[in-house]
Order: C-alpha cells, then sequence, then structure tokens
C-alpha cells in the first residue's frame, strides 16, 4: 500500500465523519433524517440552516463542519485522479 491509497482512505474517513457530523446537528436541529440515505438533500438542507442560523458561534461552527466536507471531497477526487492516473502510466 502506497501513501496515495493510505490518503484516499483517509479522505473516506473524514469525508464520512463530516457527513456524520451534518446529519447529527440537521437531526438535532429537529430535521427527519435517513442515516443511509439522503445524503444529497441533508446537504441542501444544511446549507439552508447554515444561512438562517442567527448565533454567530454556532454559524461558524457549521460552517467549519461544511467546509470540512468539501475538502475532504476535494481531496477524495484529487487522490482519485493521482492513483487513476498512476494505474494508467504503468
Amino acid at each position: 500500500m502506497n501513501w496515495l491509497e493510505i490518503g484516499l482512505i483517509g479522505s473516506v474517513i473524514f469525508a464520512l465523519y463530516y457527513l456524520q457530523q451534518v446529519k447529527m446537528t440537521l437531526k438535532e436541529k429537529g430535521y427527519d433524517v435517513e442515516m443511509f440515505s439522503g445524503w444529497l438533500s441533508d446537504y441542501k438542507r444544511f446549507k439552508a440552516l447554515i444561512v438562517n442560523e442567527k448565533d454567530e458561534r454556532l454559524k461558524l461552527k457549521h460552517q467549519g463542519i461544511l467546509n470540512g466536507l468539501h475538502l475532504a471531497l476535494v481531496g477524495l477526487v484529487v487522490i482519485a485522479y493521482f492513483l487513476i492516473s498512476q494505474h494508467w502510466r504503468s
């Protein structure tokens, strides 16, 4: 296992962690949340929750969760691209 594969696994773990944080936050706010489905609708509801949040501290906390999710997904795509291009070169 090389570093790119370890990075890919790490990106998947972080993306799942942040998705879980999104779902937990929505559940705490009273939304209906399915565990293994509805990720895109939960993402949209979470973004709307951030926009409508009055408490600046909570707004920043939620924005941090969203930024972490974005970073993990970008890392996942970039590392997957590097792994695929490495496979095609060999």
